[in-house]
């Protein structure tokens, strides 16, 4: 029975995680933002999975998260170095790092665009697990069959690409137990990293994965700048005719916030999204009937740009 079962949790939790991907993708949200609304919702759904069905939960626990044994027979179980960073191991576990991807995911993502975001954010996160992995297997360690999870890592790239970027910007931060409201991004990651540094040269053993983190900042150091360029180079520009949104919102006085949003939007994905929202919600003032891009109404033909 052990095998339905692991499969059935399994499959809840990535259709939630797909269902709400859509949700965030179709809302216009930030990469960042996304990441966080997946990760809360996967881990509160396993919750819920694990009060009613604990036998459920603990195998899709298993199932979804990585094995540094997989890479001894690399096959499916490689698929894990993505799904373990949405898998958490308690509430603390996750708010910590969910609050930090916040504090940092945000302002970096604004600075670079959201590709390069999830660029950064994946691959540095899939390094740091499959490097440490890679030792595993290498010195054939007593851990291979440890389960690996957490977005940890990949929030530590996040961080390396920033400080490496941007140094200087200041960003509110959680310092231990001080949440202060302005500090440099540069020390922000001196104090973090240098406390991971600290883990690693003790050969720190509390269950966390400090060697991950500091491979996977050491990936955003050097992913940083190959992807900022490359996007600076090919991020399409759109072109917004805010003055027709304008004017057929003031004849149809419906969508003032997405209007507003357009207005601050400077990321491609975002300016689509919120522009295709913008006419989703049109209708005409006359017949209730829905506009087309072009303004005209799909019931009485009325063009409200004349």
């Amino acid at each position: 029975m052990s095998e339905p079962v692991s499969s059935l949790g399994t499959l809840i939790l990535i259709l939630i995680g797909i269902l709400v991907t859509h949700y965030c993708r179709r809302n216009g949200f930030m990469v960042s933002q996304s990441i966080v609304f997946i990760n809360f919702s996967v881990f509160a759904t396993w919750w819920i999975m694990f009060l009613l069905k604990p036998n459920m939960a603990v195998q899709a626990f298993i199932t979804l998260g990585f094995q540094p044994t997989y890479l001894e027979s690399p096959g499916f179980g490689l698929l894990t170095l993505i799904s373990a960073m949405f898998m958490h191991g308690g509430p603390m576990h996750l708010l910590m790092n969910m609050l930090i991807l916040i504090l940092l995911g945000v302002p970096f993502e604004d600075r670079i665009g959201s590709r390069s975001f999830l660029r950064i954010y994946f691959i540095s996160g899939i390094i740091g697990s499959l490097l440490i992995g890679l030792i595993s297997v290498w010195n054939q360690a007593d851990d291979l069959e440890t389960i690996h999870i957490g977005a940890s890592g990949a929030v530590f790239g996040i961080m390396g690409g920033f400080v490496l970027l941007y140094p200087r910007d200041e960003i509110p931060m959680l310092l231990g137990p001080i949440f202060m409201h302005r500090v440099p991004v540069f020390l922000s990651t001196i104090v973090l990293v240098g406390m991971e540094t600290l883990y690693v040269g003790m050969r720190t053993d509390d269950g966390i994965g400090h060697g991950t983190h500091m491979a996977s900042f050491i990936a955003g150091v050097f992913l940083a700048p190959y992807y900022s360029v490359k996007d600076e180079k090919l991020e399409p520009q759109v072109n917004i005719d805010l003055e027709m949104l304008t004017n057929v919102f003031e004849k149809t006085k419906i969508g003032d916030y997405e209007l507003q949003m357009i207005k601050e939007s400077d990321e491609p994905e975002l300016l689509d999204a919120w522009v295709e929202k913008f006419w989703e919600i049109q209708k005409c003032p006359e017949c209730n009937q829905s506009l087309t891009p072009k303004a005209e109404c799909l019931g009485c033909s009325k063009n409200f740009l004349n």
